[in-house]
């Protein structure tokens, strides 16, 4: 069995790393889990950061239990009491699967929506018609990141129905070869604009698609009285 890769931790005097992490390195090298510290310590630690305190208040949303006088009534005013570590937060496989929980902002969604066309990528079902959401193309696991060039808008079904390994390059040039010189430019365009325009016909095939089963009877009657009035030269009633 292969061994697991030890994820080597910085150091908390390291200042090319974020502020959180480095005061999560100083509570666990240098204060010591089950030990008293106190804010002027921590602020003589990292002088030149004036948030320091709420770094350190952010550690709590990783786990990390830090004590005050409102729950430990020996303490100090000034004094903190270092229970005990949480999330590695030095460590990138933490990182993202915070990241990966958390999920895009309202921002980041609405940006990448909108250059989608509020439309699923891959079948053109458009918002309304069908529930979309945001898929990562390559997993935050896998190393992807939170941007848009990593993002895609799908339908349920366009996401559930996704392989879990994307198919490579060769792959999808044999499939490109394939195409037939129209459908090659066709495709060419839709790369061009970086999604696929869905035509008028598509969009109401999505509405009745998405009407309740009555709507959709009277809907096809409708249709057919007016395409069949239209073929025997008659106005539709």
């Amino acid at each position: 069995m292969a061994e697991r890769e030890v994820v080597r931790s910085p150091k908390w005097t390291d200042q090319e790393i974020g502020t959180k992490v480095r005061v999560a390195l100083w509570l666990r090298d240098v204060v010591g889990e089950g030990h008293i510290f106190t804010k002027a310590q921590l602020r003589d630690a990292f002088p030149d950061y004036a948030q320091v305190d709420r770094r350190l208040r952010d550690l709590r949303e990783h786990g990390w239990e830090i004590e005050t006088r409102l729950t430990r009534v020996s303490l100090k005013q000034d004094e903190l009491f270092f229970v005990r570590a949480g999330e590695p937060v030095w460590d990138p496989a933490t990182r993202a699967a915070r990241v990966a929980r958390r999920g895009p902002s309202a921002r980041l969604r609405r940006i990448v929506l909108e250059r989608d066309g509020h439309a699923c990528v891959r079948c053109g079902s458009q918002a309304g018609a069908v529930t979309l959401s945001l898929a990562y193309v390559v997993p935050i696991s896998q190393g992807g990141t939170v941007d848009t060039d990593n993002l895609i808008t799908l339908c349920a079904k366009c996401n559930a129905d996704r392989t879990s390994q994307p198919p490579g390059e060769e792959e999808v040039w044999l499939r490109m070869q394939r195409l037939s010189p129209g459908e090659q430019s066709r495709l060419l365009a839709w790369m061009a604009l970086d999604r696929r325009p869905v035509s008028a016909v598509e969009e109401v095939w999505q509405l009745y698609r998405a009407a309740p089963i009555n709507q959709k009877n009277s809907l096809k009657e409708l249709l057919a009285h007016a395409v069949s009035a239209r073929d025997e030269g008659d106005e539709p009633v």
